[in-house]
Parts: structure tokens; sequence; C-alpha cells
């Protein structure tokens, strides 16, 4: 695994995978509420999760992504109900953003100091010159045009 685009496919893969599994013991540490909590939202059809050959609840990433959000939007003050509605409209958002990432990164290349990720060709450019994401170790990102060899 230690080229970037290697990197980049295993990104890809798990970005796509909804096979990582929790417990709910794991998701309510993770996100700082209590077991009873989460078994409720459930109940209530805001939190969605697997029942194991064993009946133990397993939440996927998504589900926990859910949950948290709706912890968030508790702490601020938001009724159960509008915690809900606002973590679903987080939801749609991050699945536009995952069905985004799957279909565009390309490639990725290591660079001093950070990461170049190949977001792909741009509409109204030649074919040849592609949209690239600069990720530096520092926080720091940014987005550039470059002509490529693909």
């Amino acid at each position: 695994m230690g080229n970037p685009s290697d990197r980049v496919d295993m990104l890809k893969r798990i970005i796509a995978s909804e096979s990582l599994l929790l417990s709910i013991g794991d998701v309510a540490k993770a996100i700082d509420v209590s077991p009873r909590q989460l078994r409720y939202w459930e109940k209530k059809g805001y939190v969605k999760t697997n029942v194991s050959e064993s009946g133990q609840r397993k939440y996927t990433y998504p589900a926990l992504i859910q949950a948290g959000n709706i912890a968030h939007y508790l702490n601020k003050g938001y009724t159960l109900a509008m915690a809900a509605k606002k973590a679903e409209d987080n939801r749609k958002l991050m699945k536009m953003l995952r069905i985004f990432l799957q279909s565009r990164v390309n490639k990725g290349y290591e660079i001093e100091n950070g990461y170049e990720i190949d977001l792909g060709e741009v509409k109204n450019l030649p074919a040849e010159e592609h949209l690239l994401i600069d990720v530096m170790q520092d926080g720091e990102s940014y987005f550039k045009i470059k002509k490529t060899n693909d």
C-alpha cells in the first residue's frame, strides 16, 4: 500500500463499502450517548441498524454518522424530531458527496508536504486538463487545473 494510487483505490473501496459494522456499545461510546438512547432512536426510525445472526444490533459507518449528527443537534438544543430531520438532510448531502468521491477520485500522487488527488476532466476544457486538489499536511488544500499524461 505504499503507492499513493493504491491508497486512493483503497479509499474508494472503503467509501463504497457498507460492510464495516460497529456494535451498539462502540457507537454509543463514539458519540457519547447511551445504548438505550440509540435503541430508542432506532425504534423511532431515526437510525437504521443491521441485526447479526446472534441478534446483536450492528451499525454501519453511515448509521454512526447519522446517530452522531442526531446527538450533535440534540446537544445544540433541538428536539429529537428536528435533530433527526437535520441529520437526515446531512445524510443526503453525505450520500451525494460519497457518490462524487467514488466517481471522481481517479488517482493520487505524493507531493512535497502532502498529496495531490486527480478529480478528472473539467467540463469545457480539453480532456487532458484535469481538476486536482492538493491536500497539504498542514491542513491547507487548494484546487488547480493541470495537464495530465492520461
